[in-house]
Formats: C-alpha cells, sequence, structure tokens
C-alpha cells in the first residue's frame, strides 16, 4: 500500500480538466498517487453514515458482502457461465432484477448504497479535479512503482493500463 499523503499535498489547488485526455491523464494518475488518502476519505464517509444509521449501514454491508460473494461461487457454475457467454444482456437482465428484489428486502442496503456512492462521488470529483505540480519524469516512475498497489490492480482490470504507462 503506498503512504498516506499529507492532507496539504492532497489539496493542492483544483483545475477543471481541459479535454477528456487530460481528465483521464489526471484521474489515473491521482487515483493511484493518493490512493490511501481516498480509502481514509471513504471510511469517514462510512462512519458518518454509520452514525446516522449503524443497523442499516451495518445490515446493507453484510448483505451486499453476502451478494457479491454469493455470485462469486454461483458465476462458476456452468449453466451461468453458459449463460454469460450465450446472451450477456439476458444475464445482466437477470442479474438486476435478482439485486433489485434484494435490495428492496434490505432497507439497510439503500444506506449502504448511499455511502458507497457518496464516497465514489468524492474520490472521482477530487481525482479529476486536483491539479498535483509534479513533472512528467516523477510522475511515470510513481505510476510504475504503484502499478503493483490495490488500485494499480483494479486500473488494470478495468482495462486502463495503457493510461497507467502515460
Amino acid at each position: 500500500m503506498p503512504p498516506f499523503r499529507q492532507w496539504g499535498d492532497f489539496f493542492p489547488g483544483w483545475k477543471t480538466p481541459t479535454d477528456g485526455t487530460d481528465f483521464h491523464d489526471r484521474l489515473i494518475s491521482n487515483l493511484l498517487y493518493y490512493q490511501t488518502n481516498y480509502l481514509v476519505l471513504s471510511t469517514a464517509v462510512y462512519i458518518i453514515a454509520g452514525f446516522k444509521d449503524p443497523v442499516g449501514v451495518g445490515t446493507g454491508t453484510a448483505v451486499m458482502l453476502a451478494i457479491f460473494l454469493l455470485s462469486a461461487c454461483v458465476g462458476e457454475l456452468p449453466l451461468i457461465v453458459g449463460l454469460k457467454r450465450r446472451s450477456p444482456l439476458t444475464f445482466l437482465i437477470i442479474d438486476i432484477i435478482v439485486v433489485h428484489f434484494v435490495a428492496k428486502a434490505f432497507v439497510g442496503i439503500r444506506t449502504f448504497l448511499s455511502a458507497t456512492a457518496i464516497s465514489l462521488a468524492v474520490t472521482v470529483s477530487h481525482a479529476s479535479l486536483c491539479n498535483r505540480n509534479v513533472n512528467e519524469v516523477a510522475c511515470i516512475k510513481e505510476a510504475q512503482k504503484l502499478k503493483g498497489s490495490p488500485m494499480g490492480f483494479l486500473i488494470k482490470a478495468r482495462g486502463k493500463e495503457r493510461e497507467m504507462n502515460n
């Protein structure tokens, strides 16, 4: 895990991206560089949501974890794998319907999903607007070191490894 960056470094200044390339480059760079800070920020959002509705956050987290683990186990069954390959749209629709009914059954998931949405919104908006003053060589060197970090694995899994090399 990369080191925690000082809060003064985490809030250096704001600048709107000029185009789509600038947005992607800045987003990937900041997500890699500040990932520990984003983890702390997201944890704070969940704690604040937990003060508002502790049972809802606990229940929502447990249900979403159970859904994730169940889908990971069930996702390897030959019937499910075949459906994903033959008709990915049908699988997606069935998946959305199942998640919808599970979410309706457990009201606490709303609090969990709200905290997740707020956390993602804060993270993406900060990562896209934060304007770090680093030279190009230092940025490339830092990105190479952080590729093996948790955020590096997520970015690679999303197919964005090309942007990590820039």
